[in-house]
C-alpha cells in the first residue's frame, strides 16, 4: 500500500527527501546520497490514497485545497516540509517531502562556521546563498542559535522552515488568499510591519520577491545583524538576483541606487554547495568590499586563507 510505505519513508531520519510522481513507485534520497532511488509500489488506489493523505494532513494544520489553486505548500506536525501540485496541472498526484534537518551539517567546517557565527554575534548583516537543498535553512538554523538570548528576534517566512533554537523568537508567515481571492498576507506586507514590532534581529526566511527591497531599506537605517537566504549559484549571482527583484519591484530607484543600497546594507555573502557525493559544505565567504566605479566588490575571505 502507497500510504504505509510512504510514512515508513517518513519516519526514517536518514531520508531527507521524498517524491512521487506515479502510482507504482516512490523514489527517495538517503543523507549523505546525492541519487534519487526508485522503490516500486504496488498500489492499485494509490491516488485516491495520497488525496485522503494529503486532505487530512492539510486539515490537520488549518490548511485547505481546491479545485481553484491546484498547488499546496505546507509545514507538517512530522516537521517536513510537503509541497503538492493536483490534477490537471498534472496527470497524478505530485509529492514532494523534505525533512528539514535540525542537526548540524558543517561540522566538517567548524572553523568557517565560528568564523560566521562571531560575525553574527557581532551584528553583522548576512546572506546565505545556494542551490535546493544545499543546506541555507540548515545553516541560517546554526547561525540563529548564535544570537545573544536577550535579543528579540523576528523570523518572516513565506513558508514556515526555519526551527530555531532561540528564547526570543516570533515567527510571522505569509498567508496565500483564500478560494475567494481573499485574506491574502503577502511576504512583502510582512517586512513593512516589522520596525513597528521592536526587533532586535529581522531573519528573512528566502528572497524571492518585493520584500527585499524593503529589507535593504530597513538595512539601510540603522538596523543591524539580518540575516536572508536566496536561491544564486555564487555570491556575484546572489547580487545580480537581488538587484533583479528590486528593479522588478520598483520603478523609481535606479541600478545605482539599488547597489548603493546593497553596498551600505550588507556585510557577508555566504554560499553553500552541494558536492556530488551529496555533502554539503561551505563554498566561499564573501565580505562586501566597497565598490569601483558602478561595480560592487566581494573578497573571498576562504580564497585569502587558502593564500
Amino acid at each position: 500500500m502507497m500510504i504505509p510505505t510512504l510514512l515508513q519513508y517518513m519516519n526514517d531520519p536518514a531520508i531527507t527527501d521524498i517524491c512521487i510522481h506515479e502510482k507504482s513507485s516512490i523514489s527517495i534520497e538517503r543523507q549523505g546520497d546525492h541519487r534519487m532511488v526508485k522503490i516500486p509500489i504496488n498500489s492499485p488506489n494509490a491516488e485516491q490514497e495520497l488525496k485522503q493523505w494529503i486532505l487530512e494532513n492539510l486539515s490537520a494544520i488549518g490548511k485547505s485545497w481546491d479545485a481553484k489553486h491546484p498547488f499546496a505548500d505546507a509545514i507538517l506536525s512530522s516537521g517536513h516540509r510537503l509541497h503538492v501540485v493536483f490534477p490537471p496541472i498534472t496527470p497524478m498526484i505530485t509529492i514532494s517531502l523534505r525533512r528539514i534537518a535540525k542537526q548540524q551539517r558543517f561540522w566538517a567546517q567548524q572553523e568557517h562556521f565560528e568564523f560566521l557565527a562571531s560575525k553574527v554575534r557581532a551584528g553583522e548583516t548576512m546572506i546565505i546563498s545556494g542551490a535546493t537543498g544545499s543546506g541555507k535553512t540548515t545553516l541560517m538554523n546554526e547561525l540563529i542559535s548564535q544570537i545573544a538570548s536577550h535579543e528579540r528576534i523576528l523570523i518572516l517566512e513565506d513558508t514556515a522552515e526555519l526551527l530555531p533554537e532561540h528564547e526570543q523568537c516570533i515567527k510571522l508567515t505569509a498567508r496565500p488568499p483564500n478560494a475567494d481571492g481573499f485574506g491574502e498576507v503577502s511576504l512583502q506586507a510582512i517586512v513593512k510591519q516589522t520596525l513597528r514590532m521592536r526587533p532586535d534581529r529581522i531573519i528573512l526566511g528566502e528572497c524571492r520577491g518585493s520584500e527585499v527591497l524593503d529589507l535593504l531599506q530597513i538595512l539601510n537605517t540603522g538596523h543591524r545583524g539580518a540575516l536572508a537566504t536566496l536561491h544564486a549559484h555564487s555570491p556575484r549571482d546572489a547580487l545580480r538576483r537581488i538587484e533583479l527583484l528590486c528593479l522588478l519591484s520598483t520603478h523609481t530607484l535606479s541600478l545605482h541606487a539599488i547597489r548603493e543600497l546593497l553596498g551600505l546594507g550588507i556585510n557577508w555573502l555566504v554560499h553553500v554547495d552541494r558536492t556530488n557525493h551529496g555533502q554539503r559544505h561551505i563554498a566561499s565567504i564573501s565580505q562586501m568590499a566597497g565598490r569601483e566605479g558602478d561595480t560592487l566588490l566581494l573578497r573571498n575571505v576562504l580564497e585569502q586563507q587558502k593564500v
